[in-house]
């Protein structure tokens, strides 16, 4: 993963190699050192792949010396697979191991984000030749990429979060809510995601003032950091949002509370993961999800069992989505228990490391059958 930041693919690309390595498996990561990403995954107990210091620095020589390092630790450890997340490591991955021939470790891409990837001749050989099979984290994803390489060999693989960890805590949800000033019977609602304007952040301003009007004990908060922190400092002093719409900060050792504190969860905007972890973190805390109608949503969430779809910045949906389940204990307690289940049955990071070794050996043993013929 080219990323010094803990971030966006960093959790669910640990994960996979923390969980392969507690299977049995050797592995390796490899990231941008001396930031966030080596401090989080050497503490998490990843084996870090210090030899190959990925680099943005688009240098010619940085990036021919860094292809050379890849290809000889590949060589060095005898590893069978190379797994990239993200662009840049594709193609140095990709340009790292064509010169090994048979020798050559499998090459698989995770394509996290919902958006259609280049179709010049470079990205075409890169997708069609170089790489041997891709996953998608969604249905959606995986249509996308089918209509623009549809010779490419390309697998589902739901994204997945710890039920151990993000599991529903009474006493963590009294604790959350009394530092958050929270009445005993407010109905909360909470955003969690970084503020960005791609996060459906302006949208649920806007529908706002209808819930905040319809149900007298409705609460919203927003959790997280970024760009538009400052933007809603100011705008939540407005009349309108009645002191009910509220800066939660940024959490992190206590989100699984933070989780438990809220009744109902909110994801209305994809970010750079696309499997969209924090509605399956919402779920997994017994939470149901009002999200956006896209991409891996509309895999993770049934309408009307354990959320709500909605579609993206349709105003009055929002508003009456959230009415429907801030309005209504009852039934969100119910879809969120039903939340729960599916993701202990189906989102589980242990089923996704599962799955992504299917993968592998599914693209080994079409690799060989294509070498024996």
């Amino acid at each position: 993963m080219s990323t010094y930041r803990w971030t966006g693919v960093a959790e669910p690309a640990v994960s996979l190699a923390l969980w392969h390595q507690k299977m049995g498996h050797e592995t390796w990561v490899a990231g941008i050192w001396g930031r966030s990403f080596e401090e989080t995954a050497a503490a998490r107990g990843a084996r870090l792949a210090l030899e190959i210091p990925l680099s943005l620095d688009y240098n010619p020589w940085v990036q021919w010396k860094l292809i050379e390092r890849v290809r000889e630790f590949c060589l060095s450890r005898n590893i069978h697979v190379v797994h990239a997340h993200l662009p840049h490591d594709h193609w140095v991955a990709a340009l790292a191991l064509r010169p090994l021939g048979q020798r050559r470790p499998l090459l698989i891409r995770t394509y996290h984000r919902y958006e259609p990837p280049r179709q010049d001749p470079l990205h075409r050989w890169l997708f069609c030749t170089a790489t041997d099979a891709v996953m998608t984290v969604s249905s959606a994803q995986r249509d996308m990429l089918q209509r623009v390489y549809p010779g490419v060999p390309t697998y589902l693989v739901f994204g997945g979060v710890d039920p151990d960890r993000f599991i529903f805590n009474h006493e963590g949800r009294l604790k959350v809510r009394a530092d958050m000033g929270e009445k005993p019977d407010s109905m909360v609602a909470g955003l969690v995601a970084h503020l960005g304007y791609n996060r459906g952040i302006q949208w649920l301003l806007a529908a706002a003032p209808a819930v905040l009007a319809t149900v007298s004990n409705a609460v919203i908060w927003i959790v997280g950091q970024g760009e538009l922190r400052d933007f809603l400092r100011r705008e939540l002093r407005k009349s309108c949002y009645r002191r009910r719409v509220l800066l939660a900060g940024y959490r992190t050792d206590d989100l699984p509370d933070t989780y438990s504190a809220m009744d109902v969860g909110l994801l209305l905007g994809l970010g750079s993961e696309g499997s969209a972890r924090a509605a399956l973190e919402a779920m997994a805390t017994s939470r149901p999800v009002v999200a956006i109608k896209k991409g891996a949503l509309i895999d993770t969430i049934t309408h009307g069992v354990d959320g709500l779809l909605v579609q993206e910045n349709d105003v009055s949906s929002l508003s009456q989505a959230l009415i429907e389940l801030l309005g209504n204990p009852q039934r969100a307690r119910e879809m969120g228990i039903a939340a729960r289940e599916k993701i202990v049955s189906q989102f589980t990071e242990r089923q996704r490391a599962e799955r992504t070794l299917d993968v592998y050996q599914e693209t080994l043993a079409r690799v060989r059958m294509r070498g024996d013929s």
